[in-house]
């Protein structure tokens, strides 16, 4: 309850950009800071490494939580209120998604996006043009809130997401720094399928270790805050204060046809830092979370 009210009021701060401004244009990197400090981190500058190179990250702006239903919902309340019919009809969306081949969604199909009891949860279904059109809607937003015009919301590079999740190491396995998906009270670190030790088996004439029984039941995430996905503010959030870097959705980023950090139907090793995973089309285990930098000309 205390995380829905705390989102909550991020959500409010956001609404609130559309119709007030600040007395003054907000330009420096201190003023930014802070009218950001409820949902978005300042992340500094620094290196990560990216299939072993080291790579110098510019210092940017992360949300602090992927967006969520009532994000995106505000944004398709937006675009019908501005008469813009043709851009809502290609931003819905596809719910239909939910029902595959080895998960049957029904219920998810009908309320996930619609119903309040997820609204605090990060919205999926969406192809990269959409999250694309969703950031670009954001920067206007921003840009009027702030009357700063050199502002860009955008999809991560995958550089920075890593930066992000690596925190102030140059590298590490999770965003909280350990090996572990369990802190030292026992509690899970992350939204991840859990596979039960009663389903695995060894094979005799390899000797690697399978899944011996391929059934949903005996897969699961397991976690208290968890439906599938968790909501957008869950677990602890890494020291840069960004949550869900690993595990919950997948995330897309610049570069194309992949999404990092692993989901809710991933196993533990597949939700590392430098995990990624293929994605050509809109499906429930990919969602998104901007980043805010600028424009080019304004670093001159």
């Amino acid at each position: 309850m205390k995380n829905s009210l705390i989102f909550i009021s991020i959500l409010a701060s956001i609404a609130f950009f559309s119709f007030s401004k600040p007395r003054k244009p907000v330009l420096d990197l201190e003023g930014l800071k802070n009218v950001t400090k409820v949902g978005f981190s300042y992340i500094p500058p620094g290196k990560t490494i990216i299939d072993n190179d080291t790579i110098a990250c510019e210092g940017f702006f992360m949300s602090k939580m992927e967006v969520s239903n009532f994000n995106y919902q505000e944004y398709l309340d937006d675009l019908k209120k501005a008469g813009k019919m043709d851009e809502y009809k290609l931003a819905l969306v596809d719910s239909a998604k939910w029902n595959s081949a080895y998960f049957q969604g029904d219920k998810y199909v009908q309320h996930y996006f619609n119903h309040k009891a997820y609204k605090n949860y990060p919205v999926v279904n969406l192809t990269r043009q959409q999250a694309e059109k969703y950031c670009e809607w954001l920067t206007q937003v921003w840009r009027k809130y702030t009357q700063n015009p050199s502002l860009v919301f955008r999809l991560p590079k995958r550089t920075e997401f890593l930066r992000a999740a690596n925190g102030t190491s140059l590298y590490r396995p999770y965003a909280w720094n350990a090996p572990y998906l369990r802190s030292q009270k026992g509690k899970m670190m992350a939204n991840f399928l859990q596979i039960d030790g009663g389903v695995i088996t060894r094979d005799t004439v390899t000797g690697k270790f399978r899944i011996a029984i391929n059934d949903f039941d005996f897969l699961g995430n397991g976690a208290e805050y968890a439906d599938v996905t968790a909501p957008v503010q869950s677990y602890l959030p890494n020291e840069f204060g960004v949550y869900n870097l690993n595990g919950n959705v997948s995330e897309m980023v610049q570069e194309k046809n992949i999404a990092v950090g692993g989901d809710w139907n991933s196993p533990g090793y597949d939700i590392r830092n430098q995990s990624t995973k293929k994605f050509t089309e809109a499906n429930p285990m990919v969602g998104f979370r901007p980043v805010m930098t600028f424009t080019e000309s304004s670093k001159k």
